[in-house]
């Protein structure tokens, strides 16, 4: 029994010599001192806040980096800039000089309009994503940046919050006198309605609006082009449709004005009328199928009105949008194959012209992976399907307005297609005087002058951090690097340990079995 207790205790520290010997090979292998916190909590969690600061201190060394490579592309313009201004300060001299005649100075107004627009080019340049100058509206062709568009750069590590800022002086063309006004973007509507006649939500009759509410809607509308700087006009398509079973059509295809009101003369002078091409339904029949004309005769009738309100595409808008009342008897799925097949065209015919984005859908009730068409959406359902906006009543303008609000807040491409922009206007040399010029001069020094002293202090925080990168490097190497040579002196006592418990096993076992051979023999 003795000779088995020393047999397990000596497999024991077999054993632990094992784990031993793996643990020092698993230090060797990855350089470390502490591998898990089993080892040491407390300095394990000293090296984790340790490299937290090595890697935070490497990243605001990157930031800084891309910090100076915006000044240095900056100030390499400023060079292109200096060298546009001499030209200019000796156009001017020239032009000032009785020695040319007005062809002379016809030709240096001619590459001073050149020069200027080079100028609007590089006030324009970007870094990565970023403008290099300010977006202010100035007063003078150079000016410091005062909108508050500077770049303020943390530079430091220990997150106290220092930052360096980056100025970016504005560059810019305009007479100081003499801004100009914004350029108004166009916007066309088309917009789908019917019968508006006893309608609700109608101009006439069972509570409709009257000629009231009309004018009401034209001020609303009105008032929302002003305030956004939108020049919009609306094609309004008037859809065919029956009364009831065996009905005739409606003679002139739905009333869109309220009672006594005459279409020729009352119209708005914003908007045209288009009749017919839309679809041929029993009204509010919900036991009659819905009816669906040819989709391409649609398409070729809205495109047909497209052209004339834009003079046969000579007079195209910056974005287009479709609204189509969804009410009740029009309904989203009686024109949607058509709507589809019109954008398409205009799409391929007029790439110039913005549409709403085909992705863009807020209808509640849309399913657009199984009804990638919009078919199964029900009446008076509201929101927008793939770019088309569908209304949820019939008053046309009121409708139209809403829908391209809507747009205009939540689509991007419309967005942008109608934010109203300034021109490029240019000014002659007898505008400025060389006063002017040596002004431009000085403010151009100012501002390399200040583009230097930036580029100085991030160099002096660059080269401080990195002074202090090789302290916290040296510092973690420290706290977490492995000593080789007290390392491999343990490793070897350790394998010198391991094969001695090992010798010991076997002659344990070897004492094991010749005691009970003997205990068998007796």
């Amino acid at each position: 029994m003795e000779s088995l207790s020393l047999s397990h205790s000596v497999v024991n520290n077999l054993n632990a010599t094992l784990s031993e010997n793996t643990q020092i090979q698993r230090h060797l292998q990855t350089g470390r001192k502490i591998i898990n916190n089993q080892e040491d909590s407390g300095g394990l969690g000293s090296i984790t806040r340790l490299n937290s600061t090595v890697l935070r201190n490497q990243a605001i060394q990157q930031n800084l980096q891309g910090s100076l490579s915006l000044l240095q592309a900056q100030d390499g313009m400023f060079k292109v800039i200096g060298n546009i201004l001499d030209r200019s300060a000796e156009l001017k001299t020239k032009f000032n000089s009785t020695m040319y005649n007005k062809h002379d100075k016809a030709y240096y107004d001619d590459e001073f309009t050149e020069l200027q627009h080079e100028l609007r080019q590089i006030a324009q340049s970007k870094w990565n994503g970023v403008s290099l100058f300010s977006t202010q509206d100035s007063k003078t062709l150079f000016g410091k940046a005062v909108d508050g568009q500077t770049i303020d750069q943390e530079s430091s590590d220990d997150g106290s919050g220092n930052t360096i800022t980056l100025s970016r002086w504005g560059i810019y063309h305009l007479d100081p006198d003499d801004e100009p006004p914004p350029i108004k973007k166009k916007f066309l509507a088309m917009t789908l309605t019917d019968e508006a006649q006893g309608a609700p939500d109608g101009y006439n009759g069972g509570g409709g609006k009257g000629q009231a509410g009309f004018d009401s809607d034209i001020t609303e509308w009105n008032s929302f082009l002003s305030d956004q700087g939108i020049e919009a006009e609306i094609a309004v398509i008037v859809n065919e449709m029956k009364q009831g079973a065996g009905a005739p059509q409606d003679p002139d295809g739905g009333e869109i004005l309220p009672a006594g009101m005459n279409e020729a003369t009352d119209m708005p002078t914003f908007s045209r009328v288009f009749r017919g091409a839309g679809r041929d339904e029993y009204a509010l029949d919900p036991g009659t199928p819905t009816i669906m004309p040819n989709s391409a005769d649609q398409a070729n009738f809205l495109m047909n009105a497209f052209e004339q309100m834009t003079n046969g595409g000579t007079e195209l808008p910056d974005a287009l949008g479709v609204f189509v009342d969804n009410s009740g008897s029009l309904e989203f799925r009686n024109v949607n194959q058509g709507l589809f097949e019109f954008m398409d065209r205009v799409r391929a015919t007029y790439p110039s012209v913005i549409l709403p984005s085909d992705t863009y859908t807020t209808a509640a009730s849309a399913d657009v992976v199984n009804f990638p068409e919009g078919e199964n959406i029900p009446r008076s359902q509201t929101g927008v399907f793939k770019g088309i906006s569908l209304a949820g009543r019939e008053d046309w303008i009121h409708q139209s307005k809403i829908a391209l609000e809507n747009l205009i807040n939540n689509d991007p491409n419309i967005a942008a297609a109608v934010q109203p922009t300034f021109g490029e206007p240019t000014y002659e040399l007898d505008d400025y005087t060389i006063e002017d010029f040596e002004g431009f001069m000085e403010s151009l020094a100012t501002a390399r002058a200040q583009n230097g002293a930036e580029q100085s202090r991030i160099k002096h925080e660059l080269d401080e951090l990195q002074n202090k990168q090789v302290g916290l490097e040296q510092a973690l190497e420290r706290a977490d690097g492995l000593d080789y040579s007290l390392a491999m002196a343990r490793y070897s006592k350790s394998r010198d340990q391991l094969h001695l418990t090992a010798n010991l096993v076997s002659a344990a076992r070897e004492m094991e079995n010749t005691l009970y051979t003997d205990f068998l023999n007796e």
